[in-house]
């Protein structure tokens, strides 16, 4: 890496989703910024050290234009959150810094190897140009003899049955694209399918309406697709609404007695529902929606969930919070459900 004007990648998602400096005052998350840019350049890379000697609070104060004392309590922030660490020299040091410079060396290393081969091998770029063999020198042509200029019809009668040419299979046609008309309503198979993912009716209704406003009326108007890509399109419609709202599927369960029905079929239990409301994601109407209709067997590890759907929600989205809040690695597969629930 070039010190005088250093480049790395930078991923501002893993900036803006990282706890530990999220839980650090603006001030001292700015200063760890102003931190980065000194590891950048030091020598070794990602240590905050100038000429080879580390930072103490008095030049970083100097070098951020900062009291001391103020520089001293920011560090500490960062330092109780496990933002940065320090190596047997008390040195500063960025812990994603120093692992990718290590991880680049490395890889410039395997090359030079990877390359030195191949130069000792001949192969690759440095693989010796073909060698194509010359031709023989052409003999003069003798000329030709004036009867084998015409071709005269073959007169004797065709052997064996006429060939009969089969002709060329036709293309298979393309599927209609229609765009969403002024008239659409949601067919009774779409809806069928939204009820088998655990939707209440009240809830695909208004999809619905939000969905024919947008392919109808709004910004997705125009849009042209198959039967087939239709339906994909209201699937994908529905699961982009989870993901954004996860109690969108019971929006009107109140007056929705299938839907009712189906959150009903099995009670959380009191011992579990503390538990997993122990983190953050489990609201109690995401408990509601998503753990009513499952079963738990924490002896085997095992959860039950009524459908594949239901089952992939589940692994996709919030396996990670599920182990942690139940102490132990759970395994969530589908069974149907029985009709008395156990506890």
């Amino acid at each position: 890496m070039n010190n005088a004007n250093p480049w790395s990648k930078f991923f501002w998602n893993d900036w803006e989703c990282d706890p530990a400096l999220r839980l650090c005052p603006l001030a001292a998350q700015g200063l760890w910024m102003r931190l980065l840019c000194i590891a950048a350049k030091s020598s070794p890379t990602g240590f905050v050290a100038i000429a080879g000697r580390p930072c103490a609070s008095t030049d970083i104060a100097r070098l951020t234009g900062v009291s001391e004392q103020e520089v001293e309590s920011l560090l500490g922030e960062l330092s109780r959150n496990g933002v940065f660490s320090r190596d047997a020299q008390g040195r500063i040091y960025c812990r994603r810094m120093v692992r990718d410079n290590r991880k680049r060396a490395k890889q410039r290393q395997n090359g030079a190897k990877g390359g030195q081969s191949s130069y000792l091998n001949g192969k690759g770029i440095f693989s010796p140009p073909e060698q194509t063999p010359e031709r023989p020198p052409e003999q003069p042509s003798e000329p030709q003899k004036p009867e084998s200029i015409f071709h005269l019809p073959d007169k004797s009668p065709p052997k064996g049955p006429p060939t009969v040419l089969s002709p060329p299979p036709k293309a298979k046609p393309k599927a209609e694209v229609i765009a969403l008309s002024s008239d659409w309503a949601l067919p009774d198979a779409w809806r069928e399918i939204a009820q088998n993912r655990g939707w209440g009716l009240a809830a695909i209704d208004r999809q619905a309406v939000k969905f024919k406003q947008y392919f109808g009326f709004g910004k997705g108007v125009g849009t042209k697709r198959s039967e087939k890509g239709w339906g994909q399109s209201w699937l994908n419609w529905l699961d982009r609404e989870l993901k954004r709202n996860p109690d969108a599927a019971t929006f009107g369960k109140e007056d929705d007695p299938a839907a009712s029905a189906f959150v009903s079929a099995s009670a959380v239990p009191e011992a579990i529902r503390v538990r997993l409301r122990t983190q953050f994601l489990f609201s109690d109407n995401y408990i509601q929606r998503w753990f009513s209709a499952c079963i738990f067997d924490l002896e085997r590890g095992l959860i039950f969930a009524p459908t594949n759907f239901h089952a992939d929600y589940l692994r996709n989205n919030c396996a990670e919070s599920i182990n942690r809040a139940l102490g132990r690695e759970m395994k969530i597969i589908v069974r149907k459900m029985p009709a008395e629930t156990a506890s």
